[in-house]
């Protein structure tokens, strides 16, 4: 492939104008990400917590293969001949991306974001209490033995789990307004929150873009967007009315705008966790050049210089 021939395919797949672009995309993303996970699976990880964010790559990777076949479209042929021809429902589209914005906002909250051991430590323990937590409202419809051995066992698991963040060192080198914040978020069983500067700030779903480092003004407020598909807003259903007019085409503009967001995300999740796991970088640079720079683009393009892969970019200079 020529340089004039590199630049023109990468900027087709940076644009993605059409469905069928942003499709050969997914491709290229879902095969680094299943490559990933047959190369680097068995290798030695040295804590629960970076097993875990293997299982999270497997769950990237699927996603990304559910989105590629969600814009593949759906038809319908009524027994009485009536057709409706191929549509992609964008607020499907939408859901999914909120998914994947929550799986990659998650793991970069727990895995990229802290700046010490001692801080990842402890925003994992709250991550798993908090999946621990909302399980024991299953309590009370729980019939089988081995089912209630399970929920007694998760029960004292949450209680270890409380004992070993407040006996952590770095709980413990806080002042008491600020243990009282991580007992707040125990109480809640929620995660949500960062270390900044000995200070813990609350944080909610909409500010994860933030945390992964995305430039102000990329994916402000596209959270609440994406929510609005989520839940059965009235915004949902007047806006369901507009995308599919007689004879206008406005739900395909609406799939790339979607897809677009997603690309950053998927972007910034893997060199996340290529920074997490850096064997993983072998992989990456064995793909053929033009993969690896537009994996790279959204979230060199996104987050700035310090958070790109590697400078394969360059090639298109």
């Amino acid at each position: 492939m020529t340089k004039t021939q590199l630049r023109e395919e990468c900027s087709r797949l940076f644009k993605c104008e059409i469905i069928e672009d942003s499709n050969d995309l997914l491709d290229i993303y879902g095969e680094f990400l299943f490559k990933a996970i047959q190369n680097h699976h068995k290798e030695t990880v040295y804590s629960h917590a970076e097993a875990e964010a293997k299982i999270v790559l497997q769950m990237m990777f699927t996603k990304v293969l559910h989105l590629k076949n969600v814009i593949s479209g759906i038809s319908f042929n009524s027994k009485d001949g009536s057709v409706l021809h191929t549509i992609i429902d964008p607020t499907i589209v939408a859901i999914l991306i909120r998914n994947i914005y929550e799986t990659a906002g998650m793991f970069n909250l727990i895995y990229r974001d802290p700046r010490s051991k001692e801080e990842r430590d402890l925003l994992y323990s709250l991550w798993v209490h908090s999946g621990l937590k909302y399980r024991q409202r299953f309590e009370n419809v729980i019939t089988t033995p081995g089912s209630k051995k399970k929920q007694q066992q998760e029960k004292e698991q949450i209680e270890n789990i409380v004992t070993q963040i407040e006996s952590s060192k770095l709980f413990q080198s806080l002042d008491k307004k600020n243990q009282e914040k991580i007992r707040t978020k125990l109480k809640e069983k929620d995660y949500l929150m960062r270390f900044v500067d000995k200070e813990v700030k609350f944080l909610h779903w909409h500010d994860m873009e933030r945390v992964m480092g995305f430039k102000a003004g990329m994916l402000d407020n596209i959270y609440t967007y994406f929510s609005f598909y989520s839940h059965p807003s009235n915004v949902a259903v007047f806006q369901f009315g507009d995308m599919f007019k007689l004879g206008e085409q406005t739900f395909v503009q609406l799939v790339n705008f979607n897809l677009q967001i997603a690309f950053f995300i998927i972007s910034a999740f893997i060199a996340d966790y290529i920074t997490l796991f850096p064997t993983v970088i072998r992989t990456f640079e064995s793909l053929h050049l033009k993969d690896q720079i537009v994996i790279n683009f959204h979230n060199r393009v996104g987050r700035g210089q310090d958070y790109s892969i590697n400078d394969s970019w360059k090639a298109c200079g």
